[in-house]
């Protein structure tokens, strides 16, 4: 191995993947022929159906044992000790040599941790600008049962703020879900920033996602919000030293900065709600998702978690989910997926889905407040339209 064909992060961060997707193969290998073994004892399959899983789970243990064996990272730390073994202080290169042997070394140690960890800790990174890509999504809860969603394609650019809007029943929870990874696609496929999503990899896309939920309380860890907060940091195993600062600065995005002391079940709605966005932002995620985060909070709180999604929005820093039932966030919002039926009938900015309000009406969806007054300014006959909030049609009233 020569000097300029030592290994590098990336081919630990690459080994470390390899690991965990075979050891995601081996545990579901395991699992199934568990499931094998009980119908057996229980006289709903043959022997032959037993040995069929038996030998898969023998081929995924002899397939991730193999993949621990790898030897390039022990050659590579033997070749750099090797070479710098042979030369001499004086030598021009020497501290070079010096460097690489301390870097071989500190990839062979964390090829020794990765197969300890199974290949936790692997990294996946944004191959293009888009943050997230459906193709064809479908999904049912029951073979019988009719598709819950059904053919969803759409691409979101980074950086967006997009709005997911529909009626009971209409698709959105479960496309949320789908994209949280909590639930699996029947059909299609999905890719976040180019990487497509895998059970094997799934564990590793979430790093790219942060969550903030309907109800705050049940995402409470911590006897303090500072406790809180670092509770993510430490599953991600954060260096402790770091800690406080990224805490900090977390709590200070949100203006919660002055309660990392308090108990959080002792804020009001719309702090707990801060101190939940606050635990992901810490967690640095590309993507933010909100999943009905304003429905349980009274007006100040709504306004003051919206407020907050506004400013994340114009940083472009982060690319911005909300599934939500509040027709008036969506004036907030960059693009508009509306849900029907398990479909995605209507995709565009604020303006072009408020173009159509009678479309929004006949799917049940009411349509915000700024544009019902506009509608009933309209019905006078004076010509408002496309008003992104209060304010601004004021303003227009007040030209007039």
């Amino acid at each position: 191995m020569s000097n300029n064909k030592f290994l590098k992060d990336t081919d630990l961060n690459e080994f470390k993947l390899k690991l965990n997707d075979l050891n995601d193969k081996l545990t579901r290998s395991g699992k199934k022929l568990v499931i094998a073994k009980s119908k057996f004892s229980k006289r709903e399959v043959d022997k032959e159906f037993v040995i069929k899983y038996s030998e898969e789970y023998k081929q995924a243990k002899a397939n991730y044992l193999e993949a621990c064996k790898d030897s390039k990272f022990i050659d590579n730390f033997n070749n750099a000790k090797s070479q710098l073994k042979n030369a001499k202080k004086s030598d021009d290169n020497y501290q070079d040599l010096y460097n690489q042997y301390k870097y071989s070394k500190a990839l062979f140690k964390g090829y020794k941790i990765a197969v300890k960890e199974r290949g936790f800790g692997g990294e996946l990174y944004a191959l293009n600008n888009v943050a997230l890509k459906l193709d064809d999504i479908k999904f049912k809860y029951r073979e019988d049962h009719p598709y819950a969603v059904n053919g969803v394609s759409v691409e979101i650019e980074h950086g967006n703020y997009v709005a997911i809007i529909g009626h009971n029943g209409s698709g959105k929870s479960t496309l949320s879900k789908i994209i949280i990874g909590v639930l699996e696609p029947t059909k299609g496929n999905i890719e976040v920033y180019g990487n497509k999503v895998t059970k094997s990899n799934i564990n590793i896309v979430r790093k790219f996602l942060g969550i903030v939920f309907q109800n705050p309380d049940n995402q409470f860890i911590g006897s303090t919000v500072r406790d809180d907060i670092a509770f993510g940091l430490e599953n991600r195993r954060i260096e402790p030293s770091k800690m406080s600062d990224i805490i900090i600065n977390a709590a200070k995005k949100v203006n919660m900065q002055d309660f990392l002391d308090h108990e959080p079940l002792m804020l009001s709605g719309g702090q707990k709600q801060r101190v939940a966005i606050a635990s992901a932002l810490a967690l640095s995620p590309n993507i933010l998702i909100f999943d009905e985060a304003t429905s349980m909070l009274d007006p100040k709180g709504k306004n003051e978690v919206k407020q907050i999604m506004i400013e994340l929005k114009n940083t472009r820093e982060k690319t911005i989910f909300s599934i939500t039932h509040d027709m008036d966030e969506i004036l907030n919002a960059d693009k508009v997926m509306v849900m029907n039926k398990g479909q995605l009938v209507k995709f565009g900015t604020p303006k072009e889905i408020l173009s159509d309000k009678d479309f929004l009406r006949s799917i049940n969806l009411d349509i915000p407040f700024v544009a019902q007054v506009e509608e009933a300014l309209q019905n006078l006959g004076l010509k408002i339209s496309g008003s992104e909030n209060l304010d601004e049609l004021v303003d227009k009233i007040c030209q007039i």
